[in-house]
């Protein structure tokens, strides 16, 4: 009797012991090491294009027009298999050389059935050419976009979207009432976006067609003035814009400005321009570029 007894009590011990030990090991790899590194910051990642600028018009100084909604498309496509957390255009979804806007907004319907076949959020940001024959308004309620000017959450960033399409003398552009190199932004936007920033718990990214980045012919031309803004708010990352098709990038005082390659320069799908982009709130900027947009790492 006294030997069964012993013989489950050495297989108790055994299993006991195996089982302590595999508690043990799953306990240590469930801990992270001593001395190991904190999990990086979560980041965000998001498609952006620019200056698409269609219009059933002949080439022009390298720019296919007509191609665009292939090259629209195409993004699109690349966009549904990376699932980034929205998509935004940067402007000049159309060209507006017509300057009928029954045609443009022809034009722009065609545009957005391509971009509506992005499932996930879409965003727009009002180009120059857009405005060659319409007005904002018009612009608006074609595109759903909630105004001009305006701001979304995507976390962990507050995104915040500009309106440069402003004479000097702070009229809105509308139906080509206007210079193209003649881009402002009113007092009562930069009020706007001063509060924006204030009430932003964490970092912000910005979002405009003109460049911010330098004083020239491209840029908003009181930009020196903005650039102020977002540095005294010390919560902003990085500004994507468009409007120079050459694409470009700088850093100034600690914020990246990135302006994206023009969609509609050169022929063919080897010629499109689009991006995802990758952004943490330390300040890590990653560009996955395709076709004439350059891939890039940023710290």
């Amino acid at each position: 009797m006294l030997a069964p007894m012993a013989a489950h009590r050495r297989v108790s011990r055994r299993g006991f012991l195996r089982g302590g030990c595999a508690g043990l090991a799953a306990a240590a790899l469930a801990r992270p090491a001593l001395g190991a590194e904190p999990p990086p910051p979560q980041g965000l990642t998001f498609g952006v294009f620019a200056d698409p600028q269609y219009g059933e018009r002949k080439e022009t100084i390298g720019r296919v027009y007509r191609d665009s909604p292939a090259k629209l498309a195409a993004c699109i496509e690349a966009m549904a298999k990376a699932r980034p957390a929205f998509v935004i255009g940067l402007g000049d979804f159309v060209d507006g050389t017509s300057k009928d806007p029954e045609v443009e907004l022809g034009h722009l319907g065609k545009i957005e059935e391509i971009f509506r076949r992005f499932e996930g959020p879409r965003h727009h940001v009002l180009g120059n050419h857009d405005l060659d024959a319409l007005t904002k308004e018009e612009l608006l309620k074609a595109t759903g976009m909630p105004a001009a000017h305006y701001a979304f959450d995507a976390p962990p960033f507050r995104c915040i979207v500009l309106d440069g399409c402003y004479r000097k003398d702070f009229e809105p552009y509308a139906r080509g009432n206007f210079v193209w190199t003649d881009s402002w932004i009113p007092a009562a936007q930069l009020r706007w976006l001063e509060a924006e920033l204030k009430k932003a718990e964490g970092k912000a990214l910005v979002f405009v067609h003109q460049p911010l980045d330098r004083d020239d012919v491209h840029c908003v031309r009181n930009a020196g003035e903005v650039r102020r803004i977002l540095e005294d708010s010390g919560k902003v990352v990085a500004v994507f814009s468009g409007h120079n098709h050459k694409g470009g990038y700088r850093k100034v005082r600690g914020i990246h400005y990135v302006t994206v390659c023009g969609m509609v320069e050169g022929p063919g799908l080897e010629h499109n321009a689009y991006a995802l982009v990758t952004v943490t709130p330390a300040g890590a900027l990653t560009i996955k570029g395709f076709g004439a947009q350059p891939s890039s790492t940023r710290e």
